[in-house]
């Protein structure tokens, strides 16, 4: 059954800070697709863009994978928002 959902949804991409990141996933945490991206969890925050709107993402916080999300990976130190 894992091996169906992996096939089914196998040629998913999210997109971080705008680069194309594949997933298999049907869920992630806020620190795996940090880590995805090839990023620092203890340097970035995640935030999920919807329009001109962005949501920060705890690094613990499940996000139901769909294909085609986009987010942004900001610094800690950078204010956003």
């Amino acid at each position: 059954m894992e091996q169906e959902r992996k096939e089914k949804n196998k040629d998913m991409i999210i997109f971080v800070n705008k680069a194309k990141i594949p997933v298999v996933e049907d869920k992630l945490s806020g620190a795996e697709i940090i880590q995805k991206a090839g990023l620092d969890v203890n340097q970035y925050d995640l935030f999920h863009v919807r329009g001109q709107t962005s949501t920060k993402i705890e690094s613990d916080h499940q996000v139901e994978i769909q294909n085609g999300l986009h987010f942004n990976a900001i610094l800690k130190s950078v204010p956003y928002g």
